[in-house]
């Protein structure tokens, strides 16, 4: 059944002039929250630029127990917009510092993290501590996962998530990641909420394809999204759209991407999933469908390797 969440991701524009790093931060954030509140939104996500001015400023280390700038204001937003927030912020726990992505729920409170696990050899050079790979957190909002820059150049931290299969990627960046964003999107078989600097900030689904984007002009990129999906193969399957149409009508919807022989299967109906629907018309899910193949190729003497998707540790 139908799944819709709104999502919005936050530019950034580290290049402004004018008052205290952090304080021109900050002043983004705001001016981003006068477009989003009293919004229907259900999950903003912001850029980690945040954390990186408030890092070169010198602010201290956020926590619940010790809120800084940028946790109070990530918090009073989640709270009074009732929705989930993907806040870029140094993270202190155990007494070492993260780069991380701070989950708040519509209560203000946290619900989960996720701390960079791929640094800079700049930010360890710096005090910061890496995290310990893939990480889903459940929301409102649903299964979320965190990948913040650097992060993105990195396949087995990607795989970690395509394992972990989450609803929404957020991704938190001072660079853009060019295509890479769509091949996390779509290797994740999720959509990809991207908060950047400078360049565009996006929100891409599941087969790869940018939904809305924005850069400094408007500050906020919108979609509306259906969680409730399920990604497959076209080889097969494709020979039964027609009957799933005929039999739901406007409560289906499946897009296709002929170039990536792929396509997505979205359930508006409300009382079956979209795996409910897939299962009546046996439908295969696509990583199951590539799998059967690396079987088949194996037992007929291909050097197929393993998949390596387990998270990194």
């Amino acid at each position: 059944m139908a799944r819709w969440i709104n999502v919005a991701t936050i530019h950034f524009q580290v290049t402004e002039s004018g008052g205290e790093p952090l304080d021109m931060a900050l002043r983004q954030f705001h001016e981003a929250r006068t477009m989003l509140d009293g919004t229907p939104v259900d999950l903003v996500v912001t850029c980690e630029g945040m954390e990186s001015i408030a890092r070169r400023s010198g602010s201290p280390a956020e926590s619940q127990d010790k809120p800084g700038a940028l946790w109070s204001a990530y918090r009073a937003f989640a709270r009074d917009n009732r929705c989930t927030l993907a806040g870029s912020l140094v993270l202190q726990e155990e007494g070492k510092d993260y780069n991380a992505l701070v989950f708040f729920g519509p209560d203000g409170r946290p619900c989960g993290a996720y701390r960079k696990t791929f640094l800079t050899l700049e930010e360890l050079e710096g005090g910061l501590s890496p995290g310990r790979g893939a990480t889903v957190v459940e929301t409102p909002a649903g299964r979320l996962g965190g990948a913040i820059c650097f992060d993105l150049n990195f396949d087995d931290l990607r795989d970690g998530y395509r394992r972990l299969q989450p609803d929404v990627l957020c991704f938190a960046s001072m660079f853009h990641g060019g295509h890479l964003q769509k091949n996390w999107a779509y290797q994740c078989r999720c959509f990809f909420a991207a908060a950047c600097k400078d360049n565009t900030s996006d929100i891409l689904d599941p087969l790869g394809r940018v939904l809305n984007s924005t850069n400094y002009y408007n500050r906020v990129a919108w979609a509306r999204v259906n969680l409730d999906r399920f990604a497959m193969h076209q080889d097969q399957n494709n020979r039964r759209y027609a009957q799933i149409r005929r039999k739901y009508g406007g409560r289906v919807v499946i897009e296709t991407a002929p170039d990536l022989g792929t396509a997505v299967l979205y359930s508006l109906d409300e009382s079956l999933t979209a795996a409910q629907i897939a299962a009546e018309f046996g439908l295969q899910q696509i990583d199951d469908y590539f799998d059967r193949s690396r079987q088949a190729n194996r037992q007929a003497g291909a050097a197929v390797p393993a998949p390596a998707l387990n998270p990194p540790t």
